[in-house]
């Protein structure tokens, strides 16, 4: 059997999200179900971030990287959400300071 795309949460992974960040977080998980790809969380507020992250303010989400560019996922985010890659995964955070 063939199973669907699905939202995925890496062992450990805990922590919500902020509403706003909520909603980033939906934008991109469907980029990924809508081209038929697992959308795996890494990190939400667990974890070993710097001081001052705003993992610990509900306001950042890691996931694999899956086929996408940065362009692909800021063309379904706007500011001010920033992107940093990292080698196998993304970090997507809404920071209003620098919107």
């Amino acid at each position: 059997m063939i199973y669907p795309p699905c939202v995925l949460f890496k062992q450990g992974v805990c922590g919500k999200l902020e509403p706003i960040a909520q909603k980033g977080f939906g934008k991109v998980a469907q980029l990924f179900l809508d081209n038929n790809c697992d959308f795996i969380v890494t990190s939400i507020r667990e974890g070993n971030h710097m001081p001052g992250s705003l993992h610990f303010l509900g306001l950042a989400f890691d996931c694999r990287k899956g086929p996408f560019k940065k362009s692909d996922i800021m063309a379904v985010l706007d500011r001010p959400w920033q992107i940093i890659e990292h080698e196998t995964s993304w970090h997507i955070e809404y920071d209003s300071v620098d919107g």
